[in-house]
């Protein structure tokens, strides 16, 4: 995974407009309205022609252009398919005065990240801006990976600083024999995880046995994690291996420990704190020497407060705890991971698709994944598998995204009734509103530790608040 090393704090605009009065207004929006990260420059150029544009384009880097439709010569839409057909990392903003569905369509179409209507409401347009910018950021300092080049986590893919604290915890994991608690949302790679401390283990050449803890039934998962002898009850005609028994030398995961009954925790309980077993049926003791990962998906805190899960047992379990984010609070990493899957795809159905289109990353951005890792995966699974020619559009995602039945609740399907470019816009409020309401909630209200969660500067963090949270209670 390679990332472009960042010179400089300086964020380059082309603003593509003859009108004086509408410069002004980005002017004063750029200088008094926009967020930016700490020591970071925006400086804002200015052509009043598309073919001025072209040959600023030619003549620096620029990370995001806003362009009008309506300008002498050269149509502010030819000027989007230019940019499209030089660099499609280019995020574009197209603004016109004439906010007729038609061209809002076919501005999408062509690519454009953002479609605008004059006159501008400022904050509305300095938020519009700073999500292209942050887009912007993500398309060109993180590339793919290059063919060849070594994966060390396989497919923990990321460069957020919350996956970067995963992966050195997992370094620390591997480097002690003590056992590991992955906590997360379903989805999020929890498996990945124990398999990546078990390859860098000292036990990486033992096996990784997985044991899920919610697909035996109460009669028999004793049997299945201890095994049982001849004779130990109706059907036993022979000794049979335990899964515990079979991780000796090696790892066991023991995945979704929340759901193991509670008898059985007491029996799990000695095998860690003694490092020894007994088979269903058999007096006889057996050492265990292996590394025990577990992994849940509940809070197992609120278990134990209503004595479903042992306490002792989870303070067993819980010598290291390692907690995985949901991907809706890493989307650097959605654009990687989203390459990642086509990558693989691709090679796997025999398919040429070597593009994945920054308007369809910028959908790929915003959709809250409420599946996670695992649902990215299936939308880029099917993507490709769909794919007609060489490329993901942004039509391709829209089309695959599905929310799921609560996200539906929260935002209704009113949208459909509406022009593409109005039911975007109501869709990413809707998920603003959701996403900056679920970190106030994490931060039991603290909007300082929020926006810093959040990667925003407190007073945008604050701005965002009153714009899409003062209806609330």
């Amino acid at each position: 995974m390679s990332i472009k090393p960042v010179t400089d704090k300086i964020f380059t605009i082309l603003l593509v407009e003859d009108n004086g009065g509408d410069v002004e207004v980005f002017l004063r929006t750029v200088e008094a309205e926009l967020p930016r990260e700490a020591d970071e420059q925006v400086d804002l150029v200015i052509a009043a022609r598309a073919e001025g544009a072209l040959k600023v384009l030619e003549d620096r880097r620029i990370d995001l252009v806003i362009t009008e439709v309506r300008l002498p010569g050269m149509s502010g839409i030819e000027l989007l398919q230019r940019i499209q057909a030089r660099d499609r990392r280019i995020p574009v903003i197209v603004i016109s005065r004439v906010g007729t569905v038609d061209t809002a369509v076919e501005a999408m179409r062509c690519g454009a990240f953002d479609y605008v209507t004059k006159p501008f409401e400022r904050l509305d347009l300095a938020a519009r801006i700073h999500r292209a910018m942050r887009i912007s950021e993500i398309l060109f300092r993180y590339e793919p990976p290059q063919k060849g080049e070594p994966q060390t986590f396989k497919e923990l893919i990321g460069v957020s600083p919350a996956i970067r604290n995963v992966t050195a915890l997992i370094e620390a994991a591997a480097r002690v024999q003590s056992t590991t608690l992955i906590i997360g949302e379903t989805g999020t790679g929890k498996e990945l995880i124990a398999r990546a401390i078990h390859e860098r283990s000292a036990e990486r050449d033992g096996p990784f046995q997985v044991v899920d803890c919610t697909t035996f039934s109460e009669g028999t998962v004793e049997s299945e994690l201890f095994g049982h002898v001849r004779g130990a009850f109706t059907g036993a005609v022979g000794d049979k291996l335990g899964l515990i028994e079979r991780g000796i030398g090696g790892t066991l995961f023991l995945d979704e420990i929340g759901d193991l009954p509670l008898p059985l925790q007491a029996k799990l309980l000695r095998v860690l704190e003694e490092g020894e077993m007994r088979a269903v049926g058999s007096v006889q003791m057996k050492k265990v020497s292996a590394r025990f990962i577990a992994a849940t998906n509940q809070e197992l805190t609120e278990k134990v407060k209503r004595n479903e899960f042992r306490k002792d047992l989870f303070f067993r379990l819980n010598v290291m705890a390692i907690r995985v984010p949901p991907l809706r609070e890493r989307s650097q990493d959605i654009p990687l991971l989203a390459r990642h899957f086509m990558s693989r795809y691709t090679k796997e159905f025999g398919k040429y698709v070597n593009e994945l289109h920054p308007s369809a990353v910028t959908e790929l951005v915003a959709y809250p994944w409420p599946g996670n890792v695992r649902e990215l995966r299936n939308v880029m699974e099917r993507a490709v598998m769909l794919a007609n020619g060489d490329r993901i559009s942004q039509e391709d995602v829209i089309g695959l995204l599905q929310f799921t039945d609560q996200a539906k609740r929260a935002q209704g399907d009113d949208y459909l009734s509406l022009p593409y470019a109005k039911a975007k816009e109501k869709v990413l409020e809707d998920f603003s509103r959701r996403y900056i309401k679920s970190k106030l909630d994490h931060h039991q209200g603290n909007v300082t530790h929020a926006a810093q969660e959040a990667g925003l500067p407190r007073s945008y963090f604050h701005e965002i608040m009153r714009r899409y949270l003062r209806d609330e209670k």
